[in-house]
């Protein structure tokens, strides 16, 4: 039988609890509160203890058919709800009343994340990985040790007392639980940003997590520094059935034991020292026998292994192991070799993404005046978003420092803030308004090689006030959008006479923002441009800003939406198929079918406040046409997902890629480059697969990222 699993829980916040006195003469404090009343009879009573509606289901059946918050059964929405109060038994988002057993919190179930393939990652930065596969637990009948010891660990200042250690090689990265630093008083150092994934799981969930230094004392006194990351649990409770009969085995008697011997005992692992300091500690000698195996280190001996049948009796096993990898490597590879299952690996929809589209589409996107709007996707049990003001405007400051040095810079960069304000993108915010939920984001500019927009500015949506506090991003759902398949699209495209490309103007600022997200979304600008030292004046969104993890589901889920709404029309059926995020590609047998799409789509997306523009075709009549209507892009060469096509030679083309002739060739040099190469049909396969040839040679040697 198999008992409770144990996640190596590294993100996991704990609550803080209220302390309540002990005392029996001091009366609790009460609370003047309205008189309660049950949200599905109206009764005076609580909503738990309702006997007309004794049970879920028909409570259930109330709370949607009134359309009531199903956390705290008020009327309004449940991404909408304020209420931080979560269920009773098992502490998730909903109301106790309505709990249900298979509301019950799984175990080993890490938080899922997505990356967006045409959004920036959230950590685009280097950072180390850490993937941890949890500790199960099993009854059995014979008893195993794990390489624990009692000793004395101790901060800088030296603050010391006992910790229990479990020593793992099969961790890259050593561990210290937060109650054990918080009584050691340790100093944070710095943060790490972990991947985490639970054992057998396919999810990971990014976390941000502190570095420490403890110091452990051996027995001659000497103090070894470990840097360990600070989680708030490490595995489940470990209970130990070692004997005396166990110890006075001949080959074990008189040594002096890391853990020494106790009754039956179950003890919580404070501090896990993983591969990386594990050969500090451990030394050579090593004595076996008819029982666990003895390894000496500078704490005493460390046992481990099977106990004799004399000593076996139920207990529990553990099992747990910790990866470390670099990132930003490994997800290159993945990114790398993921193209070449395009087309032939299943990419089938989850069905949960596809629900949520449709329930999304349905409660969250309206029409109204000729364009949508599309309110946020909030997670239902996101924290409080701060209103991160002074980060905000301390790195606008410095934006606004470095524009100053380049005066022709910062003047593009305010027209461009001020277009967006003439075409109904953004507008300006009184301070002084009066909202529930205010949030401000930074940004910068990006430079661009063009001649007439040479930077664009990008909204930093993932900007913390500290780290202990959430951003935007982390408080929206990251949904990825249903796209369609590219080597469908590509082939498509090839397939017919007549081949088409557009794309929508500014998709993203089409659809509009609902009005009460608007002010998660403000941002600083200078009253006069022509002034860097003007006031700041505040602006906010009133569309869908591209830098929002949510953005492409948003713009997605609206697009599908009205293309949906018209089944009739054939442009529709034809868009819904050749759309690959804003982009349009398609192919016609005959110039009349061409022509009629170019009408009926520049009405059907006019209808959607969006433009059709940059069309292109190898059909002469279709581009005289796009030239009349001002929507032709004379572009020699126009991008058609990646790849280059001359509509005039109806050529497509690879872009150069320059691979220069290294001084030093290194495993990330080959991954670099061979990776510039954009492929999805497999046309060059036969010079490239000889560089993934390479690159699979090199991962068999074992060469490291950076060795010559």
């Amino acid at each position: 039988m198999y008992g409770s699993t144990a996640s190596f829980y590294t993100g996991t916040k704990t609550k803080r609890t209220v302390p309540v006195s002990s005392n029996p003469m001091i009366p609790p404090k009460r609370s003047h509160r309205n008189p309660v009343k049950c949200a599905f009879c109206q009764e005076s009573h609580s909503s738990i203890d309702c006997t007309k509606y004794p049970d879920v289901a028909s409570r259930l059946a109330v709370v949607k058919k009134n359309r009531l918050c199903f956390n705290c059964l008020g009327s309004h929405m449940m991404s909408r709800c304020k209420s931080r109060r979560t269920c009773q038994k098992y502490h998730k988002k909903h109301h106790t009343s309505i709990c249900q057993p298979e509301n019950a919190p799984q175990p080993t179930r890490p938080t899922q994340t997505h990356s967006d393939p045409k959004a920036p990652a959230q950590a685009s930065y280097p950072q180390p990985e850490v993937t941890m596969h949890a500790s199960s637990t099993q009854k059995s009948l014979s008893g195993v040790l794990l390489k624990t010891a009692i000793a004395p660990i101790c901060s800088r200042e030296n603050h010391s007392l006992d910790a229990t250690i479990l020593f793992d090689e099969g961790s890259q990265r050593s561990y210290i639980t937060q109650s054990l630093a918080q009584e050691l008083q340790l100093q944070r150092e710095t943060t790490e940003t972990i991947c985490l994934s639970a054992f057998g799981g396919r999810s990971d969930g990014v976390q941000h997590l502190d570095t420490t230094t403890v110091y452990l004392m051996t027995d001659s006194k000497q103090k070894i520094p470990i840097k360990t990351i600070i989680v708030p649990t490490i595995a489940n409770p470990i209970t130990i059935h070692l004997k005396d009969s166990s110890v006075n085995l001949p080959y074990l008697r008189g040594l002096k034991l890391a853990h020494p011997v106790s009754s039956d005992s179950c003890f919580n692992i404070s501090l896990l020292i993983g591969a990386d300091f594990y050969w500090d500690i451990v030394e050579d000698e090593v004595r076996r026998g008819d029982g666990p195996t003895a390894v000496k280190s500078k704490i005493g001996y460390l046992l481990s292994g099977r106990l004799p049948d004399s000593t076996s009796r139920d207990s529990t096993q553990h099992a747990l192991n910790v990866i470390t990898s670099c990132a930003d490597e490994v997800h290159s590879l993945e990114k790398f070799w993921k193209l070449e299952g395009m087309g032939i690996a299943d990419s089938t929809d989850d069905e949960k993404i596809t629900d949520y589209l449709e329930n999304y589409q349905q409660n969250a996107i309206q029409y109204s005046n000729g364009r949508y709007t599309a309110q946020l996707p909030w997670k239902q049990d996101h924290p409080p978003l701060p209103t991160n003001y002074q980060i905000t405007k301390r790195r606008t400051e410095n934006t606004i420092r470095r524009l100053s040095a380049e005066p022709e810079i910062l003047q593009k960069y305010g027209e461009i803030i001020a277009e967006q304000e003439r075409r109904g993108f953004i507008e300006k915010v009184d301070e002084d308004s009066q909202t529930t939920r205010v949030h401000y984001i930074p940004h910068h500019p990006v430079k661009k090689d063009s001649s007439t927009t040479p930077i664009r500015i990008v909204y930093d949506c993932s900007c913390r006030k500290s780290r202990d506090e959430p951003s935007l991003n982390d408080c929206l759902e990251s949904t990825p959008p249903i796209l369609n398949d590219l080597t469908s699209l590509l082939t498509r495209f090839r397939y017919n006479r007549y081949a088409v490309t557009t794309d929508i103007e500014k998709a993203f600022l089409h659809v509009g923002l609902h009005e009460s997200d608007r002010d998660v979304t403000r941002f600083l600008w200078l009253q006069n441009t022509n002034d860097p030292c003007s006031p700041l004046i505040t602006y906010r969104f009133k569309v869908v800003l591209f830098g929002a993890t949510c953005s492409p589901f948003m713009l997605n889920a609206t697009l599908l939406k009205h293309l949906r709404l018209n089944p009739s029309l054939k442009a529709a059926t034809i868009i819904e198929r050749d759309l690959y995020v804003d982009n349009v590609v398609s192919s016609f047998t005959n110039e009349l079918d061409l022509l009629n799409y170019f009408w009926e789509s520049r009405t059907l997306m006019y209808n959607a406040g969006m433009n059709l523009r940059s069309w292109t075709s190898n059909s002469d009549n279709l581009r005289h046409t796009a030239s009349t209507v001002g929507v032709l892009d004379s572009d020699e060469f126009t991008k058609v997902l990646g790849l280059r096509w001359n509509p005039t030679s109806d050529m497509l083309s690879f872009p150069p890629r320059v691979i220069p002739q290294l001084h030093k060739v290194t495993k990330r040099a080959v991954l670099k480059y061979t990776s510039r190469i954009y492929d999805p049909l497999g046309l060059l396969s036969p010079v490239t697969i000889r560089t993934k040839i390479l690159l699979q040679d090199l991962w068999k040697k074992s060469y490291d990222w950076d060795v010559p």
